[in-house]
């Protein structure tokens, strides 16, 4: 099956909506392509961000995988709720650690 690069990054994605995965073994086997062409357009549209790399294929791409002013779009409504609850649970004296994540952002404020 001869297609251009253009119509099977096309199929993948729909392949990807349809399943919710994509294994890249058995779908070359379908389309009578190589796993390297399969990988390779892979790649090419995970650096896209249209889907996920994970060994063996592919998994929808993740709305956390954005950058960090798209993530604090992300469930806003809930990040402060859960950060105020958070705060909640640190007893005075204590000591924590927090990383650099959206809602982690919000604990921080949250904290007196």
């Amino acid at each position: 099956m001869h297609m251009l690069t253009r119509q099977r990054k096309e199929l993948l994605l729909a392949r990807l909506h349809q399943d919710g995965q994509i294994v890249a073994k058995s779908l070359s086997e379908e389309l009578g392509l190589s796993e390297d062409t399969i990988r390779r357009d892979l790649r090419e549209l995970a650096s896209e961000g249209l889907l996920q790399r994970v060994h063996g294929g592919a998994l929808p791409a993740s709305p956390a995988m954005g950058n960090f002013a798209q993530r604090q779009q992300i469930s806003s409504d809930a990040k402060p709720a859960i950060a105020r609850a958070a705060a909640a649970m640190i007893e005075p004296g204590q000591v924590v650690f927090i990383d650099g994540g959206t809602t982690a952002v919000q604990l921080a404020r949250a904290l007196p």
